[in-house]
């Protein structure tokens, strides 16, 4: 775990120590269920454990990891009732990101998904599942990125910081390569300028994902 981890500058400590581990949550880096202890991520960081527990205190209060004990944490396991909550907001707010994104489009912008496109296709066929949760957050980031609004992304980040270390777990149902198939008809809609065509795959790579993980909890219940 954290393989990826640099050590922190002094300046700013609680922000940068936040900041990492929200970038750690995104790319799939904390397991649910996986107990993490302030040291090890204090070391980790090259940091001392007061600004470790400040930041993790932040995303405490907003549910997106929960207390284990008094020296680890983790990220809490999603029911029913929450996947359902947070779909039902994705499919709001990051369908109006990828219209406002097409709006915005040019050269550039479908360059880099195309490229991003390559990553999650080839992280796909090789089995590289820490890859793919990576390559999925970064393909959606860009996305959104080009709606040009703050205050969209500032949401979705937020959102993402939920369900993103959940992704995994969808390797289990070829999920992946049903979600690429989604991915390639959003770039190829962005392409044409088609608004609602990019927006409705969105939606159908959101629901497909939203499915599977709540057929993985009721797998995980019938196995207990």
């Amino acid at each position: 775990m954290f393989k990826n981890a640099k050590p922190i500058q002094k300046d700013k400590l609680h922000d940068q120590v936040y900041d990492r581990l929200c970038m750690l949550l995104r790319e799939g880096e904390f397991t649910p269920g996986e107990a993490v202890r302030v040291a090890h991520i204090s070391e980790a960081f090259g940091v001392s454990a007061m600004p470790v527990r400040e930041a993790l205190t932040r995303l405490l209060a907003i549910g997106v990891v929960a207390n284990v004990s008094g020296r680890s944490v983790g990220v809490p396991a999603l029911g029913y009732e929450e996947l359902t909550d947070l779909r039902d907001v994705r499919l709001e707010v990051e369908a109006l990101a990828v219209r406002w994104a097409v709006r915005n489009r040019d050269d550039n912008f479908v360059a880099e998904l195309d490229a991003l496109l390559e990553r999650l296709e080839a992280s796909e066929r090789s089995s590289n599942v820490r890859g793919y949760v990576k390559a999925n957050y970064e393909f959606h980031l860009r996305l959104y990125q080009q709606s040009q609004s703050s205050v969209l992304i500032g949401i979705i980040d937020t959102l993402w910081l939920r369900v993103s270390p959940h992704l995994y777990r969808l390797e289990r149902e070829d999920h992946y390569k049903v979600s690429n198939s989604h991915h390639r008809e959003i770039v190829h809609c962005i392409q044409k300028g088609d608004a609602k065509g990019a927006s409705d795959a969105l939606i159908s790579d959101i629901t497909d994902a939203y499915e599977g993980l709540v057929q993985s909890i009721l797998d995980t219940k019938t196995t207990l």
